[in-house]
């Protein structure tokens, strides 16, 4: 750097400091250190992005016009331009930070910026990414250091993941091997059975397999194998047969033969899917279609995820073009949408555009179709998929497909419920209960299970898991992971109980894979790799390991939950601070790509900024009312104005009230 352009330097790593060109600290604290900070970790952002940050309860014009004049008293204070403030801000080119050396130190350490929820939020969020980020890093300096021997420097680098996360198993591992490795086998015990004692204390559960195996190994004095430690947990795959649901298949083979649909309800974790998948297999196979959380309300978010698939598996389907261009309206990739839905004939042109591309896909050979998790599906696909399947002869044995649907017990919407019992009086579907396994029937399941011997064990699981065969299941992988059998009698509400188990495996999750996995429960609906890596900022190749990680401890499969118990635990272990930064950021990728307008408010909504909701309830509505969904239209409506009050702007709630008002005139709604 030349004297005429000299350097200055931003610590963020530990406690906060700005140094001039002379070396000496410059004051920065307050908005103006939460500028630099935010520019250094960010790269660039908006004058809008970065004022509404710092002023989240000014209107953006005095937020802007603050930001302004902050940044030039700091100009005249330091006496140098340390922000390139075009639209897009910039750290200048003389600023240096210390985020790319090898410091440990926490992100900004001792910055309290919980008066101010918005900077609090992404200080917590940036923590995360960072210390994922120096996960990965650290992890493959010290196994590289390991593989040339350098045992003291692997070791040194080990301690540094050890501090970042006290609970990581597999710096667990890491430790114990290095120190027994350089002549300390009673260090590497000791350091077990701290391990142990806390994975006892926080996550009620036991040391992995390998953990034990290990310890084992190095009680004995064992030469320990060349093989690399490192990598993620892989929980043993557990797929038993099929137990205890004879009378449910018999009537589900009932209806099958007399071609009604067959409708499965039970509670969460009872083994609904399963029994439906196994069914659907015995019978030559099928499709899987699904609901996802946050379908509910967006008008005909279920169908456009479900035709994208029909499409995906039949390529080569006869379609006339009318019929493709009224798909088009869920499938913008299809084309250009004929005009707004405006009455009952464009409604019912655009369902039988479904009819004709679900009867060409059956001539083709789809004649067997499981919908699951009903309970997410929002009510205009539901409604579309009555028609659709009544015009295909829902009902008539000679029919030439069968359906099977699938939904949480009372988890149905008023619509949906009704919809159910008038198809059920009918007699186009049968409503088959799926209930807890009984005593018997857990006794077979935990006999395919190879668990170590105990007597009594089977009818311990059965009170513990209530003859949930998830619970039951997730309680198996626990004690043969534990090698041993601690104490499992005594009967726990289903809930907790699903819950305890199911975080005790997420704990174990290295931090860029927990990261990941948050990010996705946030999403809920329709979430892949690429939108997850986007939402956290994370490279794709990093998002990529995480990822293969997560499928291999069984906590996703493909672009979904194994299990939505799962993401509800993941939702419930977010902070409220962190939950909302990452909906809000959610919102802005969604928002930047070609997601409904209801998904994207309802982000920003649960992430606490009204003002930004607002236009995009306003948009959805006009959409919900171009789909001639009118009741969905009005719902958005009231979202809008609600949002536009919130966010102190009376005159724009004032103008969606006499939308509505006119909506409501147009289609005849009582007001």
């Amino acid at each position: 750097m030349s004297p005429s352009n000299p350097s200055w330097h931003l610590t963020v790593l530990g406690p906060p400091q700005l140094l001039g060109p002379d070396g000496q600290p410059r004051r920065c604290d307050g908005k103006l250190l939460a500028s630099l900070s935010f520019l250094a970790l960010e790269g660039q952002a908006t004058r809008t992005q970065l004022a509404g940050l710092l002023w989240p309860d000014t209107p953006e014009g005095g937020a802007r016009n603050n930001l302004v004049h902050l940044l030039r008293r700091a100009e005249a204070q330091w006496g140098a331009a340390l922000v390139l403030a075009g639209d897009v801000l910039r750290l200048a080119p003389v600023v240096t930070t210390d985020l790319h050396s090898e410091g440990e130190g926490e992100l900004l350490s001792g910055v309290d910026w919980s008066a101010q929820p918005e900077l609090h939020d992404w200080l917590l969020v940036q923590r995360e990414r960072l210390n994922a980020s120096r996960t990965a890093r650290w992890r493959a300096q010290a196994q590289t250091l390991m593989d040339a021997g350098q045992l003291d420097d692997a070791l040194h680098v080990t301690e540094r993941l050890y501090h970042l996360n006290p609970a990581s198993e597999d710096t667990l591992r890491r430790r114990m091997r290095l120190h027994y490795l350089l002549g300390r086998p009673a260090e590497a015990l000791a350091l077990y059975h701290e391990g142990a004692g806390r994975l006892r204390t926080q996550f009620r559960t036991a040391p992995m397999p390998e953990t034990q195996a290990l310890a084992r190994d190095i009680e004995r004095g064992t030469t320990l194998p060349a093989a690399r430690p490192g990598g993620a947990v892989r929980a043993p795959l557990m797929n038993p047969a099929l137990v205890g649901r004879d009378g449910e298949w018999a009537r589900m083979h009932a209806a099958w033969a007399a071609g009604r649909g067959i409708v499965l309800s039970g509670p969460p974790g009872v083994g609904k899917t399963r029994l439906a998948l196994e069914f659907l297999d015995a019978h030559g196979g099928g499709m899987r279609f699904q609901g996802r959380l946050g379908d509910a309300g967006l008008p005909y978010a279920t169908h456009a995820r479900t035709y994208r698939q029909v499409l995906e598996a039949y390529p080569d389907l006869n379609l006339d073009g009318r019929h493709v261009q009224e798909l088009a309206r869920i499938l913008p990739y299809l084309g250009t949408p004929p005009a707004p839905i405006r009455d009952e004939d464009g409604k019912l042109r655009f369902w039988q555009a479904k009819v004709q591309t679900l009867q060409a896909a059956i001539a083709q050979g789809l004649r067997h179709m499981v919908f699951d998790d009903v309970q997410y599906m929002d009510d205009a696909s539901i409604e579309a998929g009555g028609f659709v399947f009544a015009q295909l002869g829902w009902g008539d044995p000679a029919a030439p497909y069968r359906t099977i649907h699938i939904f949480r017990q009372g988890e149905l919407s008023l619509f949906q419920q009704g919809l159910l019992d008038a198809m059920t009086a009918a007699g186009l579907v049968d409503l088959i209960e799926v209930g807890p396994l009984d005593e018997a029937a857990t006794t077979l399941l935990v006999e395919q299970l190879q668990l170590p011997p105990r007597s009594g064990l089977a009818s311990d699981l059965a009170r513990y898991t209530g003859g949930n065969p998830l619970l039951l299941l997730e309680a198996a992988r626990s004690l043969r992971e534990a090698g041993d059998l601690p104490p499992v009698s005594g009967a726990l509400p289903l809930p907790e109980s699903a819950a305890q188990v199911t975080a005790g495996r997420l704990a174990r999750l290295s931090p860029a894979a927990l990261q990941v996995a948050r990010a996705a429960a946030i999403l809920g609906s329709d979430f892949d790799l690429e939108l997850v890596a986007q939402v956290l900022g994370m490279p794709l190749l990093e998002t990529a390991g995480a990822w293969e990680e997560l499928e291999a401890a069984q906590v996703m499969r493909g672009s979904q939950f194994e299990h939505d118990l799962v993401a509800e635990v993941l939702l419930n272990s977010l902070s409220g601070a962190v939950r909302r930064l990452l909906h809000r950021t959610a919102a802005r990728t969604l928002a930047s790509g070609s997601a409904a307008p209801g998904r994207v408010a309802r982000h920003w909504e649960a992430g606490g900024d009204a003002r930004e909701a607002a236009p995009w309830f306003e948009r959805a509505a006009q959409d919900a009312r171009s789909n001639f969904r009118t009741a969905e239209a009005l719902a958005y409506g009231e979202a809008a104005a609600l949002a536009y009050e919130a966010a102190g702007q009376p005159e724009l709630a004032a103008g969606v009230h006499q939308w509505i008002a006119g909506a409501k005139e147009a289609s005849g709604t009582p007001g």
